[in-house]
């Protein structure tokens, strides 16, 4: 079969457009750092990276949700820490004012101080964080996982605002009626024990809330590691298959210089 000159040349640019086709693909992955450029380039890839982006993204949602509980879970135990001392301070007031050694003077002195402890409960009581109260109202909660949802605790339904009732109790019996000592003082030892079980309680959801979080980062990176092998590419073996596609590309430019009339060769230059 006779091959005409008009069939070389065909072949010719026929190869050298397909050369340039790869060596653009080369091109953009040594520049982009990625596999993929267009969905076209790897479609079941592309699947892959659409499904792993958006686990990734779910993962970076329970992170940042965990973080935000974190901050209302501290906030609670330092409240709660100094609800403890602001307590073991009143019932160690009311323990000495109970005595019948104590004079009255000292009784006066010892009710003007848990006066102002019940104030300072009050103020722990009504601590707010984002516009939400700490300790009692409508609890915020958090979904920290895909089966996993953590809620703060109302404690209201613990009782723990009657404080401030039983610190005034407290105070009317050092300076009227001691029969009500007794009684306030046995309710600040429940209560005392109640904020060291809410206590107790909320180190646990944080202690949880590390370990989600530990959990979490886990599968970050994970998935971090699942994208990078879909998408990036390896760049020692992009840049020597470059080399080699942009020699063979010279290399048939070359040949074609020798085969094809130099008037075609002109026009492709």
């Amino acid at each position: 079969m006779r091959v005409t000159d008009q069939s070389i040349e065909r072949n010719f640019l026929y190869n050298i457009f397909k050369g340039e086709k790869r060596l653009g693909k080369l091109q953009d992955q040594a520049s982009s750092g990625r596999v993929i450029t267009r969905p076209q380039d790897d479609p079941i890839g592309t699947g892959r990276s659409i499904s792993l982006r958006h686990d990734l993204s779910v993962t970076k949602q329970y992170m940042r949700n965990i973080d935000k509980a974190r901050v209302w879970m501290e906030q609670t135990e330092q409240a709660l820490s100094h609800l403890t001392n602001v307590l073991s301070r009143a019932h160690e007031l009311g323990l000495y004012g109970a005595t019948g050694t104590t004079p009255s003077d000292a009784k006066t002195a010892i009710a003007a101080e848990i006066r102002q402890l019940r104030e300072e409960v009050c103020s722990i009581l009504d601590t707010a964080v984002d516009g939400r109260k700490l300790l009692t109202g409508t609890m915020p909660e958090w979904r920290l996982s895909d089966d996993v949802t953590v809620a703060a605790k109302d404690l209201t339904v613990t009782g723990l605002p009657a404080l401030v009732g039983t610190l005034e109790q407290l105070v009317d019996g050092l300076e009227s009626d001691e029969n009500d000592i007794e009684e306030a003082m046995a309710n600040l030892d429940n209560a005392i024990n109640q904020v060291l079980a809410e206590r107790a309680e909320n180190g646990a959801k944080l202690r949880r809330l590390d370990i989600l979080n530990e959990k979490a980062v886990s599968l970050d990176i994970e998935y971090q590691r699942l994208l990078s092998n879909v998408e990036d590419v390896d760049l020692i073996e992009v840049i020597v298959r470059l080399k080699s596609q942009e020699a063979a590309y010279q290399a048939a430019l070359a040949a074609g210089a020798r085969l094809i009339q130099p008037s075609l060769l002109e026009h492709l230059r």
